[in-house]
C-alpha cells in the first residue's frame, strides 16, 4: 500500500510538472517573466530561487502554478517582460500551453498501450454491461463471427445487464441452441444470431470471456494509426457527458450518486493502489490510468471554470474579439470567487473519499 501511494504521489507530480512547464516554457518564448513555479496550492512550505524564478513546494498537493510577472495584479504592464504587455494571442497560447501538454502526453501514452496490446484498450462506456473480452479458438463464438468489444443485449429474450446474467443464461441452455442480441461497442446496431454452446468439461460455453468493461479493437490500418487519437476523443466525450450528468446531480439534490461518481486525490490514489497490487503486469494497465488522468486534467482545465486555465482562457477571448479587456478588479474578483469554490469543492471530495474508505 506505501509503495503503490509512493507511486501515486510521484505520478500526481509528473503530471503536475508536465502541466506547469507548459506554461513556463510558453511565457519564456515570448519572454514573459516566470517568478514562481510551485507544487502544490499555498501556502509555501519550501522554496528555492533559481535565476530569475522561484521552485517552492506547498501545503496542499492538489495541483500547481506558474506566476508570471503582471498576471494577477492591476494597473499598466511593469515593463516589456509583463504578462500584461504581451498581446491576446500570445498570452492565450501561454494559458492553453499546460493543456496542451497534457493532451499530447495522453496521446503518447495511449498510443504505446494501444500498440502494446495489440491495438486494442479498455473503452469508456457509462454503464456495465456484458462485453466481449476475448475469444476462444475454435469454439463457436468465433465462428459464428462474434467480435471483441460487442455487448450481448438478450439471452433468448431475458435482458442482460451485466457479465454474470450472460454466462448463466448460456450454461443454462444445457447446450440447447441460444438466441443471442448483440450490439455494438456503444449499444447501436443490434443484430441476432443463434448459437449452439459447446460441452467443456461440465459446462455448456461459447467460448467468450466476458467483462464488466467494453475492449476497443483497431483492425484497418487508418484505425490503427488514428487510434491514439480517436481514442482520446471517444474518452472525452465520454468524459464530459459524465461531467455533465454529474452537475444535473447535482443541481437536483442526488449527492449520494455525487458522491460516487467523482474521486478525487484519496479515491485515485485507492484506485492505483488497486491496479499496482497486482504486480509487474499491471503496467499497461497503470499507464493507461495516467493517461486517463492527464486526459481528464486536460479537458478540466480548458472548461471556462473561474481561477482555471479555461476560465483565464474566457477573459482572454473576450479581449481578443472585443480589443478591450475586462476590467481588473470584475476578472481578479471572478477568479478569487471561483478559486474559493474549487478548494471547497476539493475538499468535499476529498472527505467523499476518506468516507467511502471507511465504510
Amino acid at each position: 500500500m506505501i509503495f503503490s501511494i509512493i507511486i501515486f504521489i510521484f505520478t500526481l507530480l509528473f503530471l503536475v510538472v508536465i502541466h506547469e512547464f507548459g506554461h513556463f516554457i510558453m511565457a519564456k518564448k515570448f519572454g514573459i517573466k516566470v517568478l514562481e513555479f510551485g507544487f502544490g496550492i499555498p501556502p509555501r512550505i519550501f522554496g528555492k530561487k533559481i535565476g530569475e524564478t522561484i521552485y517552492s513546494i506547498n501545503a496542499l498537493p492538489l495541483g500547481g502554478f506558474v506566476r508570471l510577472l503582471g498576471e494577477d495584479e492591476d494597473g499598466k504592464a511593469k515593463s516589456d517582460r509583463d504578462f500584461r504587455a504581451k498581446p491576446p494571442f500570445q498570452r492565450i497560447l501561454v494559458v492553453v500551453a499546460g493543456v496542451t501538454m497534457n493532451l499530447l502526453l495522453a496521446w503518447v501514452i495511449f498510443y504505446s498501450v494501444i500498440i502494446y496490446q495489440n491495438f486494442q484498450i479498455i473503452y469508456p462506456t457509462i454503464k456495465p454491461a456484458a462485453y466481449i473480452g476475448f475469444l476462444e479458438k475454435d469454439f463457436p463464438a468465433e465462428k459464428s463471427g462474434i467480435k471483441i468489444g460487442e455487448q450481448i443485449t438478450q439471452v433468448d429474450g431475458k435482458g442482460v445487464s451485466n457479465y454474470t446474467d450472460a454466462r448463466n443464461f448460456i450454461k443454462a441452455s444445457n447446450g440447447k441452441e441460444v438466441s443471442l442480441v448483440l450490439a455494438d461497442i456503444d449499444g447501436k446496431n443490434l443484430r441476432e444470431l443463434k448459437i449452439t454452446p459447446q460441452k467443456k468439461d461440465k459446462d455448456y460455453l461459447i467460448g467468450v470471456g466476458f467483462t464488466p468493461f467494453a475492449i476497443k479493437q483497431y483492425i484497418t490500418p487508418n484505425e490503427k494509426i488514428f487510434s491514439g487519437l480517436s481514442y482520446s476523443w471517444d474518452f472525452a466525450r465520454f468524459t464530459l457527458s459524465g461531467f455533465g450528468g454529474t452537475i444535473s446531480d447535482l443541481f437536483s439534490g442526488n449527492y449520494s450518486t455525487v458522491s460516487k461518481s467523482v474521486a478525487g486525490p484519496v479515491g485515485l490514489a485507492q484506485m492505483s493502489n488497486g491496479i499496482l497490487s497486482e504486480g509487474p503486469k499491471a503496467a499497461p494497465t497503470y499507464l493507461w490510468f495516467v493517461g486517463v488522468i492527464s486526459l481528464t486534467l486536460a479537458i478540466f482545465n480548458v472548461l471556462p471554470i473561474p481561477a482555471l486555465d479555461g476560465g483565464r482562457l474566457l477573459f482572454l477571448v473576450i479581449e481578443a474579439i472585443f480589443r478591450k479587456r475586462v476590467r481588473e478588479d470584475i476578472e481578479k474578483m471572478v477568479h478569487q470567487v471561483g478559486f474559493a469554490i474549487l478548494l471547497s469543492a476539493a475538499v468535499l471530495v476529498t472527505y467523499s473519499d476518506i468516507s467511502k474508505l471507511m465504510h
